[in-house]
């Protein structure tokens, strides 16, 4: 990936689930003449509109949005391939003389588009076949010491229990020669050589609380919506998901689980928000350690004097309502 792909910075709208960014794009783009991009892991695979928070037909019909369902439901949507589709799009948009906002809640897609990823290969299904072959029979702590005798810096970074991690450093070797530690200096040296985009970043968070609360408004508005029968319809036409989104497997466990595996609605309910705010603490997590975010506790008011070329001045605002 090459440096630096335009000079026009990008507005990027970031945060945890249910934080209010789908509501605050939609609002910015009508402002400064834009056009939205997913920066959402969930929000960029097809199916599943309600389950991942995809854009309705109304806001699609207000604000053109790019990427939303772009890969397929089982295809390997990684941050590379997100990032290199993202290039395209983004050059498209500003040809058209327009602005871009990108909007989502996956950062390591947004590190990948902005900053750039460690360039390594891709992965290769016979190490792969072997590597799982040999966790199943010596176990995933033995994978791990194998990693540390040839990597002792990406074996202390890594958990004894992350398998896809551990896999994927000992097959970078593998293949390479060269451990993942020597990737990750070289592409620091990359980077410093500067961003692929400047960026103008706005985070949402308006705290676990607030944002457990409307996790189960917006869950049980799903399922008040036909949440069991899209996924019902989709498993019926598709069959088991290789990558599922959240929530996916509960609604099965409640409509097909058996004995100790089934959930009735209340569970499943339940169990839905619980999983649903874990992952936006990852995700505050993440993006509290990100640079350069400008931080607001809920919804803003903007309009397009408040963006510049370089800055970001928005006055808060109590009275606009959250959507995602």
């Amino acid at each position: 990936m090459s440096r630096l792909q335009s000079p026009i910075p990008l507005v990027v709208i970031v945060g945890p689930t249910a934080s209010g960014k789908s509501s605050l794009a939609l609002r910015l783009a009508e402002s400064l003449g834009a056009e939205i991009v997913a920066c959402d892991a969930m929000q960029v695979r097809a199916g599943l509109p309600l389950l991942t928070a995809k854009p309705t037909p109304h806001e699609l019909a207000r604000i053109p949005h790019h990427l939303i369902g772009a890969f397929g439901a089982d295809e390997p949507a990684t941050a590379a391939r997100y990032a290199e589709q993202a290039d395209d799009v983004i050059a498209a948009i500003h040809a058209r003389g327009k602005r871009v906002i990108l909007c989502g809640g996956t950062g390591l897609y947004l590190r990948a588009l902005c900053e750039g990823l460690v360039a390594t290969p891709k992965a290769d299904p016979e190490i792969r076949v072997r590597l799982r072959a040999q966790a199943e029979t010596e176990g995933i702590a033995a994978l791990h010491a194998q990693l540390a005798e040839i990597d002792e810096a990406s074996a202390a970074r890594i958990s004894k229990a992350d398998y896809v991690r551990i896999e994927r450093a000992l097959e970078v070797y593998e293949l390479t020669g060269k451990t993942m530690t020597d990737w990750h200096r070289e592409n620091q040296a990359e980077r410093a050589q500067g961003p692929r985009y400047q960026t103008i970043r706005i985070g949402l968070d308006p705290g676990p609380e607030t944002l457990r609360e409307r996790i189960a408004v917006r869950t049980q508005s799903w399922l008040d919506d036909g949440l069991c029968e899209e996924v019902a319809s989709h498993h019926a036409q598709h069959g088991p998901m290789q990558f599922p989104p959240l929530g996916y497997q509960q609604v099965l466990r409640h409509l097909y689980g058996t004995g100790s595996e089934h959930l009735d609605q209340e569970s499943m309910l339940r169990e839905i928000c619980q999983k649903t705010a874990q992952y936006a603490r990852r995700q505050r997590i993440w993006f509290r350690s990100e640079p350069g975010i400008a931080w607001y506790e809920d919804g803003v008011q903007v309009d397009s004097t408040h963006i510049d070329a370089g800055s970001i001045s928005i006055p808060p605002s109590e009275e606009v309502p959250y959507v995602m």
